[in-house]
């Protein structure tokens, strides 16, 4: 029997008859999972035009404005609550309100405490702690790792995926004259992006460094680095990760990346910084380094002189598809 849920969202969303969309991949994703087998309504923020990302469902109600009385009426509703914010925490204190008793999950898929202390400074991370405290009194955790901060033992763990077939298909061989390294994901102070542009700065060799994910494309001075706007197109997306040797992510604070998985999928590996050395899991051809410039030079000349060796080992990697991370998401809700 189908269930009915509540899908509380701080992230934007846009709906039309039985299409949402949104600028998150992961958040499409967590809706095409739970409405397999459930019926969706939602409260979240509205975004006035088509987004990005695309799902096709007609088990979708559209709930977006605060209207109370309107709250009231999803009592019977288990709740599925995406990341912990302000947003979502006043949602759900209207509920628990209006209805008394509310159950569900709280999806994590960051570390929030880390997160609003890079955005924030020390008051974000109280803040957090704040939102944190009042929302595990009333539903469960659903963790993308187990390395988030303020996790204890009762919570349960998902791999996260967006890997489709198409992914593991026609897999090209890099060129390896040159260290060609790939950032792709947002332009944000916590992605450690500023940091990673310096340091390349202090790197004499020859190299080049893509950076995919602005909204306006900038010209840098220095030419070993090239920035380029959001791609939006599945296919460019593929090609940027072929056109590199080497995928590098640069975050202070990571949960558990889809970059990752991606880059491991087109068979390249993968250089991250030691602040996010817990996403390397079991998977081979992710290497640690400090963050500086000698650290990353050493690691670069390693990857580049034993590649071969290394892909060999990537090869070997287990990677959670999409579809196997949906049912696994649906065990635990339903």
């Amino acid at each position: 029997m189908n269930k009915n849920i509540l899908l509380i969202s701080n992230d934007k969303l846009f709906f039309k008859k039985d299409i949402i969309s949104s600028d998150y991949n992961d958040t499409i994703n967590i809706i095409e999972a739970l409405s397999k087998k459930s019926f969706l309504s939602f409260c979240s923020r509205s975004a006035s035009e088509r987004q990005n990302f695309i799902s096709k469902n007609n088990k979708y109600n559209k709930f977006s404005k605060l209207n109370f009385l309107n709250l009231k009426k999803y009592k019977n509703y288990k709740i599925f609550m995406i990341s912990i914010t302000p947003f979502n925490l006043f949602i759900l204190l209207i509920l628990k309100i209006l209805n008394k008793k509310i159950s569900g999950y709280a999806y994590l898929r960051s570390d929030g405490y880390k997160e609003y202390y890079y955005k924030y400074g020390i008051f974000g991370r109280f803040l957090f702690n704040i939102m944190f405290k009042i929302v595990i009194k009333f539903l469960k955790i659903i963790s993308v790792s187990n390395n988030l901060t303020g996790l204890k033992k009762n919570y349960d763990l998902v791999n996260p995926s967006e890997i489709s077939n198409e992914w593991l298909k026609n897999i090209k061989k890099p060129n390896l004259k040159i260290p060609k390294l790939l950032y792709l994901g947002r332009y944000k102070k916590e992605k450690g992006v500023h940091s990673l542009v310096n340091i390349i700065n202090q790197i004499e060799i020859d190299l080049k460094l893509n950076i995919i994910g602005l909204k306006k494309k900038i010209h840098y001075k220095n030419k070993k680095i090239n920035f380029f706007v959001e791609f939006k197109s599945f296919k460019k997306v593929i090609n940027a990760y072929d056109k590199c040797n080497i995928f590098i992510l640069p975050s202070y604070t990571e949960g558990s990346p889809k970059v990752i998985l991606e880059s491991l999928a087109r068979q390249r590996p993968v250089i991250v910084f030691e602040d996010i050395k817990h996403v390397k899991k079991n998977f081979k051809g992710i290497f640690i380094c400090k963050r500086n410039d000698q650290d990353l030079l050493i690691a670069i000349n390693y990857i580049m002189k034993n590649y071969k060796k290394i892909i060999k080992k990537i090869k070997l990697n287990k990677i959670v598809t999409k579809k196997q991370f949906q049912n696994e998401l649906n065990s635990i809700v339903l």
